[in-house]
């Protein structure tokens, strides 16, 4: 039994294993229960294709890669969907921040683990880790979900939900990434952008990553090929959906950290869709 949960998890060092259970000294059978119940790391390799044309592993194949890690870890506890009176409840993204120390260049193994810190009547707080192949912690991550009502678009209440099942998979840790208010004032780049069919995801609406590309799309070329973003922080506001028109503001609010914005027109007002802050 012992081999099989550590040959799941991809175990790594004890170092990393005591920034979630700082009071656990022993790998005794307790201790190996609890991370096989809470925490899922997942391995992957930087493929030839995974990668922008600096070698480093894509924004697109990082988000998918965050996006899949949660799912596949809440799908494994039973609560990655819900549905209540025939009507289908989804899980959906309401902020993220990403710092990177070092990104995976191609052909490096990398692993993601993930876990949920902490959740409140409408929101969870999963955080990731991003390892290279040696265990070391290159990146960090927060990610905050609500899960909405297929129909409405509303957010649920978790215990209404779950009642306290979701008590079970919360792992409290020390891991802390400050989230900012993030505004725009003075754009120094205004652009459109149109979306596609491409830019959709499962939940039929614009899918979370592609948005920063969007921004990224946005910037003159050179800065990002040259450069790698060491921070993104992106609040999701609204959805989007095909065939709407993105306008796109960015502001340079110091060398190389950038705020930004994207609104669309609904019913002839101006909705925000997310904000942005990132840094290179």
């Amino acid at each position: 039994m012992q081999s099989y949960i550590f040959s799941h998890i991809n175990t790594l060092p004890d170092a990393d294993y005591s920034r979630f259970f700082c009071k656990i000294v022993s790998r005794n059978s307790t201790f190996i229960y609890v991370m096989q119940d809470k925490i899922d790391t997942y391995t992957h390799v930087v493929g030839p294709f995974d990668t922008d044309c600096s070698h480093r592993l894509s924004w697109n194949v990082l988000g998918t890669r965050i996006l899949s890690a949660a799912t596949s870890h809440a799908r494994r506890r039973g609560f990655d969907t819900f549905e209540k009176d025939g009507v289908p409840y989804l899980w959906v993204l309401s902020r993220m921040v990403i710092e990177i120390d070092r990104w995976p260049m191609v052909n490096e193994t990398y692993q993601l683990t993930t876990w949920i810190k902490n959740y409140y009547r409408y929101f969870t707080d999963r955080y990731f880790y991003l390892h290279d192949g040696e265990g070391n912690i290159i990146g960090r991550m927060l990610t905050i979900w609500a899960m909405i009502d297929s129909e409405t678009r509303m957010p649920a209440e978790l215990r209404e939900l779950f009642g306290d099942g979701l008590d079970r998979y919360v792992c409290p840790d020390d891991t802390e990434l400050k989230r900012s208010r993030i505004r725009v004032n003075r754009p120094d780049i205004q652009t459109t952008r149109h979306t596609f069919y491409s830019d959709l995801d499962t939940n039929n609406h614009v899918n979370s990553i592609k948005y920063i590309e969007f921004l990224l799309d946005a910037l003159p070329p050179t800065l990002p090929i040259s450069k790698a973003v060491r921070r993104i922080e992106m609040e999701y506001c609204a959805e989007s959906y095909v065939d709407d028109t993105l306008s796109i503001n960015i502001e340079e609010t110091d060398p190389l950290h950038y705020n930004a914005e994207i609104t669309k027109l609904l019913n002839g007002k101006t909705v925000t869709v997310c904000r942005s802050s990132f840094m290179f």
